[in-house]
């Protein structure tokens, strides 16, 4: 009978480290899709509200994606508009973004908006680092999935 409550115990352990792992894991992986979603978002806010893309750039960049990466989900035009105004909406937490406003004088000519067109295009939209933003709780941030945030601003 000891041997039973034994496996008992082993059992509830194991079943324990797995079940937190799993979790883990499911955290670690919305993380890592949040971050490249806002990465996305900024790229194309960054490209379609300096007006260097055209109204249809959008619809021509996730049909492109459907026929370059076939059963890739999740891109299409519709979710590319709501990661740019995911991005948008949390732009605060955009490092890059916080420094370029406390160093702007205020003139916004064509040249500015051309040197960040030409950084923001070989700056890799996947950032491995969560943004950060003094007094905002980024775990919180980074455990509600990209359909919780989006119905936000739906």
């Amino acid at each position: 009978m000891d041997e039973i409550m034994n496996y008992d115990k082993a059992v509830e352990i194991i079943k324990t480290a797995i079940l937190q792992s799993q979790y883990d894991a499911a955290c670690s992986v919305n993380e890592k899709q949040l971050m490249l979603y806002y990465g996305i978002g900024k790229y194309i806010s960054l490209n379609s509200r300096k007006g260097f893309w055209g109204k249809g750039a959008i619809d021509a960049i996730s049909e492109r994606l459907d026929k370059e990466l076939p059963g890739l989900r999740g891109f299409t035009s519709r979710n590319l508009r709501y990661m740019r105004t995911f991005y948008e909406e949390w732009e605060m937490l955009d490092s890059d973004r916080q420094s370029e406003s406390a160093s702007e004088d205020g003139s916004n000519n064509l040249e500015l908006a051309n040197s960040e067109f030409e950084n923001t295009a070989i700056v890799p939209i996947w950032n491995l680092q969560a943004p950060n933003y003094q007094g905002f709780q980024m775990d919180a941030f980074l455990h509600i999935g990209f359909t919780h945030h989006k119905r936000w601003y739906e």
